[in-house]
C-alpha cells in the first residue's frame, strides 16, 4: 500500500466529512422542501438523474481525475434506485462510482462508517452485499434536491 494510504485515508475522512456537513447544514434548514416543477418532469428523482448524467459528461469531456467524486456518484445512484425500488449490490455501485473498484469500496465502507450508507447482507448467498441510504441521507438528499430546485424556479432567491 505503499505511504499514500495515509494521505488517501485523510482526503476520504475530509470529503466525507463536508458531504455530511453539507447535508446536515440542508437538512437542518430545508426539511424536504416541496419541489418547484421548473420543467415538465424535473422533480428530485429527475433532478438527481440529471446531475448523474452531467457528472458523466465531466468525466467524459473533460480530465475524468479532475471530476471524479465517488461518494457523490454512489449517494446519487442510491437515491435514484431508491425511488425506483431497485436493490443495489455493492458491484454496482462501485460501477457507478466511476473509479476503480478497490477506490470505490473505500468510499462505500467510509460512507457505511459514517451511517450514510446501509449494507445488507443476502441470507441465501453471503457473497452479496446490497446497498441502501441510510434515512438520514435519504432526507438529506430529498434537502439539497428540493433546494436547488426551488432556485431553479426562483434564480434570485438566496
Amino acid at each position: 500500500m505503499g505511504n499514500h494510504r495515509p494521505d488517501l485515508q485523510h482526503e476520504f475522512d475530509e470529503r466525507l466529512t463536508d458531504i455530511k456537513r453539507l447535508f446536515s447544514e440542508v437538512a437542518g434548514k430545508v426539511k424536504a422542501a416541496p419541489a418547484v416543477a421548473v420543467a415538465p418532469g424535473l422533480t428530485p428523482l429527475e433532478l438527481a438523474r440529471l446531475i448523474l448524467w452531467a457528472r458523466g459528461l465531466l468525466e467524459t469531456h473533460l480530465n475524468p481525475d479532475l471530476f471524479a467524486n465517488p461518494a457523490l456518484n454512489i449517494l446519487l445512484d442510491l437515491y435514484v434506485n431508491r425511488a425506483e425500488g431497485q436493490s443495489v449490490s455493492t458491484s454496482a455501485a462501485c460501477t457507478a462510482s466511476g473509479v476503480p473498484t478497490t477506490t470505490a469500496l473505500r468510499w462505500i465502507n467510509a460512507l457505511a462508517k459514517r451511517g450514510m450508507v446501509v449494507k445488507h447482507g443476502m441470507p441465501s448467498d453471503r457473497r452479496f452485499t446490497f446497498l441502501e441510504l441510510s434515512e438520514e441521507t435519504a432526507q438529506a438528499l430529498d434537502g439539497l434536491l428540493g433546494v436547488i430546485l426551488n432556485r431553479l424556479a426562483d434564480p434570485a432567491a438566496d
